[in-house]
């Protein structure tokens, strides 16, 4: 792909491009479409279409011709710890993140840096995180302004709100006593039904989202039933029924299977086998975390923090067998990978078990980017290749539709319209 090399935000209006020859797959599910023409004009897509002459004044034309592109992925599940991350995650073609957060303030302020950074995905906060004193994510900081362990109903209430009043427009609740991992460790306390359901309807009465982990059937159809609006990870213990299949559809729930934390928590080295054969995946890791991957300590970590993989392993078909269940049901399967190890890469190795669940490579791809940027409100503005919504875009060496791991081709990532990230050394990306 013939482009010129871009140097930083530029101080000035950037000049409009136009790229010509690619085939575009643009997240909507519709079959890619070759020899497309894409106008860029101040960060967003002008036009979309067939390839056009004569070239509109002053534009500058790119060359794509044997190139895929894609929408920029929407990753719908994840917990940042670093600057790297997020360079990781643009560097994989993330260009927008829920960000599942303690505090609110501090996610609202992450946000509002993500919005003016190439070098990061634009982020939309899922703060705070909601849980029992002593349950699952309780050791995490707690949020200076917001009481993330209600223990009434009244509580539950005002938390919301004053959450509400710090700009949130999401929050999450932990509701999981861990045991489908932790078994025989002790199962830990889970917020009380009175509590959860206050939390989700003062949300919902309010115009907030509400993501729910909830990863055993009852708990989830608990979280449907009281009127949530993510399911922030598979179902791993039994079937979904058609009952609540049918009810989450309705109710407009948005299902965040985010299978290769299960894959992982079943057999961490067989994980790392796989996600560490693609060179692409090897080489973009440093070093030093690299060679922490192949150590004996660092699987030693996951053993005994989380000694139900055997349980985790039996129970992968049900969870695999849940996303093609709720996808053949019309529920929206959103992609979310809450992957620690991989940022960024993992949404890849998440494309690829979508596919293995039964999922087409258009219909992950879709997955990946409209259906995951609607469960976050975002879908007039971005997860689509469509005239007027942001240009943040991958361009792609090889075909996803027939090898899903093609998504991993990458040779340029835009956000904005910009190049964030280049496998050309001598484009400069940095802010």
């Amino acid at each position: 792909m013939a482009v010129t090399s871009g140097a930083g935000l530029p101080k000035r209006r950037p000049r409009p491009f136009l790229i010509t020859g690619a085939t575009v797959i643009d997240g909507t599910g519709a079959p890619p479409m070759a020899d497309v023409s894409i106008l860029v004009r101040d960060g967003r897509f002008a036009e979309v279409g067939a390839s056009r002459t004569p070239v509109p004044r002053g534009v500058r034309v790119v060359d794509a011709a044997g190139k895929w592109i894609i929408p920029g992925l929407v990753d719908a599940h994840v917990h940042v710890e670093s600057a790297a991350d997020a360079r990781a995650m643009i560097r994989w073609g993330v260009t927008s993140a829920r960000l599942m957060a303690e505090s609110v303030e501090s996610s609202q302020a992450a946000a509002a840096r993500s919005r003016g950074h190439r070098r990061t995905p634009e982020f939309f906060p899922a703060a705070p995180i909601f849980t029992a004193p002593g349950g699952w994510w309780s050791a995490e900081p707690p949020d200076p302004r917001v009481d993330r362990f209600p223990s009434s109903v009244e509580a539950a209430r005002a938390a919301v709100l004053r959450a509400r009043s710090l700009g949130t427009a999401e929050i999450k609740i932990m509701d999981d006593d861990m045991g489908w991992c932790r078994d025989p460790l002790p199962r830990l306390p889970k917020i009380g039904a009175e509590v959860r359901a206050a939390l989700i309807r003062t949300a919902r009465e309010n115009g907030l989202r509400v993501a729910v982990h909830a990863p055993d059937l009852a708990d989830a159809r608990d979280a449907v039933v009281d009127g949530t609006t993510v399911l922030a990870h598979g179902i791993v213990d039994a079937p979904v029924p058609a009952e609540l299949a049918a009810r989450m559809r309705s109710g407009g729930v948005f299902y965040v299977p985010t299978l290769d934390i299960f894959d992982f928590l079943a057999d961490p080295r067989a994980f790392m086998r796989r996600a560490l054969s693609d060179v692409r995946i090897r080489e973009s890791l440093p070093a030093r975390t690299l060679a922490r991957y192949g150590t004996a300590a660092y699987f030693d970590t996951y053993r005994d923090r989380y000694p139900n993989a055997a349980y985790v392993s039996r129970q992968l078909p049900v969870l695999y067998g849940n996303v093609k269940t709720l996808a053949a049901a019309g529920v929206d399967v959103a992609l979310g990978t809450d992957m620690w190890a991989f940022p960024g890469a993992g949404a890849h190795l998440e494309l690829e078990d979508f596919v293995a669940a039964g999922l087409t490579p258009i219909e992950a791809l879709r997955a990946a980017t409209l259906v995951s940027a609607r469960s976050m409100g975002a879908s007039a503005d971005r997860g689509t290749i469509e005239a007027g919504k942001r240009a943040d875009f991958i361009v792609l060496e090889n075909d996803p539709a027939r090898d899903i791991r093609n998504t991993r081709s990458i040779e340029r990532v835009f956000k904005g319209g910009r190049v964030a990230w280049s496998r050309y050394r001598s484009e400069k990306t940095e802010d």
